[in-house]
């Protein structure tokens, strides 16, 4: 990871982590006559830490819960026992007096609007020049999409041009009176949008780092996008423009395989078994079983399974977290990512019954960015919906390219199915099997109920607990800072 002119941000801005979003974008870092050559520019394309805070959407979607069940249902953190929980009765916006999130991203987006308001003035090559306005064009466009899945209601192509969004800077403003302008959740897609087609063609092949975005990423972020809108047609397209794409970028999906492979025949050789075991007779080996896969399978950030890495809420997301039990059900016992991820037990009998932790040592999850498999499940999604026999089994051949690639070869069923609905299911479950322990669990959450209408349903310590569509718990409040210093009006509580 490359931090050459990180150094600049750090120094020059530590005031704008407590501003609040007009302030962010109304005043240009002061150390922008700093900024000179290409290179200074191209170093605000990366950050010490990119991080991305969703710990509370992740409970919300029912993927995390806590070691201390205690301390869940006595709130003793109240944001993260109302998402669990589902109370809508909780005002969360009198509570929400800054936000991680909601800073980080409007952080990013003006070092993002420096360089598309300045770049042309630096001294360097023109393909440099071209080279940083697209690459922060996307990322902008990437911190929209973050912000406008988080603090407004989710797209309806019906309702979004009089749905309430959230603030758009598309440059950086001439003086600290100008304020922002809520925008509608459609504009705001639409300038997302808009930055995804003004860079893609200038995007490289190979980016200098994981941590800065190549074509590969900006072709399967803009199949997201349309996924979100609903242009199932154009997201196909733009996903097999990314998978056209991906071997120029080096991306490729990563086989679980080839570890298990290395590591299992010594372990039945040496135990007779290659997973731990919650009995008795197995006591003694459990933990030594459990440090092959959780330290010896090894993914970093550069892998060319990530399309684009970006931290969770700290650097070392998702460890350790536990991952409620719903998810856990849905993985079948051949399948390596939890093998490699997951605890056979819970580690803290304070923790839910039947959850377990994260305790992977050796992957990076990337819960922030996005990966290779992303392309092979919307692909899959959408064809899906297309919903004809050909469509069908088009959709389940996707599914179980990226399934042959996360299970044990020869020990796992493929999903077959000729019904649109069982097929867009198996995508679904799919989906969280994949992303757990990244922000699609929430985006989904919010998608699907929007468009499909959907009441869910969960069952905590013998009560059933219910979350409508409509529920404002699917939107997360603005800051009170951010709401103090601007004319933002209020999208949930």
């Amino acid at each position: 990871m490359k931090l050459s002119k990180i150094t600049y941000f750090m120094a020059a801005v530590p005031m704008l982590l407590l501003a609040s979003c007009d302030s962010y974008l109304d005043l240009e870092p002061k150390g922008r006559a700093m900024l000179e050559t290409t290179d200074d520019y191209l170093g605000l394309l990366e950050e010490v830490s990119p991080n991305y805070d969703h710990a509370n959407s992740l409970n919300l979607c029912n993927e995390a819960s806590w070691y201390k069940v205690e301390e869940l249902k006595n709130y003793t953190s109240p944001l993260r026992s109302a998402a669990f929980l589902w109370d809508e009765s909780y005002d969360r916006a009198a509570v929400s007096i800054d936000n991680a999130l909601y800073n980080s991203c409007y952080n990013r987006i003006t070092n993002y609007n420096v360089i598309v308001s300045h770049i042309h003035t630096a001294k360097g090559p023109e393909e440099d020049k071209t080279l940083a306005m697209a690459q922060a064009k996307i990322m902008r466009a990437y911190n929209y999409f973050f912000l406008v899945n988080t603090y407004a209601a989710p797209y309806d192509p019906a309702k979004a041009d009089n749905t309430p969004g959230i603030i758009v800077r598309e440059r950086m403003f001439e003086s600290i009176e100008e304020k922002g302008v809520q925008q509608s959740v459609g504009y705001t897609y639409r300038f997302i949008q808009q930055d995804i087609d003004d860079a893609i063609n200038d995007l490289p092949h190979t980016a200098l780092n994981a941590f800065r975005p190549d074509k590969t990423f900006g072709l399967a972020f803009k199949a997201k996008v349309h996924l979100f809108k609903r242009e199932f047609d154009e997201c196909i397209r733009a996903c097999l423009d990314a998978l056209a794409e991906a071997q120029a970028g080096n991306h490729s999906l990563w086989d679980m395989n080839d570890e298990y492979n290395r590591y299992a025949p010594q372990l039945l050789m040496g135990y007779g078994t290659d997973r731990a075991i919650d009995l008795p007779q197995y006591m003694g080996i459990n933990d030594m079983i459990e440090n092959i896969w959780k330290n010896a399978v090894q993914k970093g950030y550069d892998s060319s399974e990530y399309l684009l890495y970006q931290f969770g809420t700290t650097y070392n997301d998702p460890f350790p977290m536990y991952l409620t039990s719903a998810v856990i059900d849905l993985f079948e016992e051949n399948d390596l990512r939890k093998l490699y991820c997951i605890r056979y037990r819970r580690s803290h009998e304070t923790a839910p019954e039947g959850d377990r932790e994260f305790a992977s040592m050796g992957i990076r999850w990337n819960p922030s960015g996005m990966r290779m498999s992303e392309i092979y499940l919307m692909l899959a999604e959408c064809y899906a919906r297309k919903g004809t026999a050909s469509d069908i089994a088009t959709a389940m051949g996707y599914l179980d390219t990226l399934r042959s690639h996360r299970n044990i070869s020869g020990k796992y069923t493929r999903l077959m199915t000729s019904d649109p609905a069982e097929a867009l299911r198996f995508v679904r479950e799919e989906r969280k099997r994949e992303l757990f322990f990244t922000y699609n669990g929430f985006f989904d959450m919010r998608r699907f109920c929007a468009e499909f209408n959907e009441t869910l349903t969960k069952e905590f310590e013998g009560e059933t607990y219910t979350l409508s569509p409509n529920s404002h718990l699917l939107t997360f409040p603005f800051p009170l800072k951010a709401m103090q210093t601007s004319d933002l009006i209020q999208n949930s509580k």
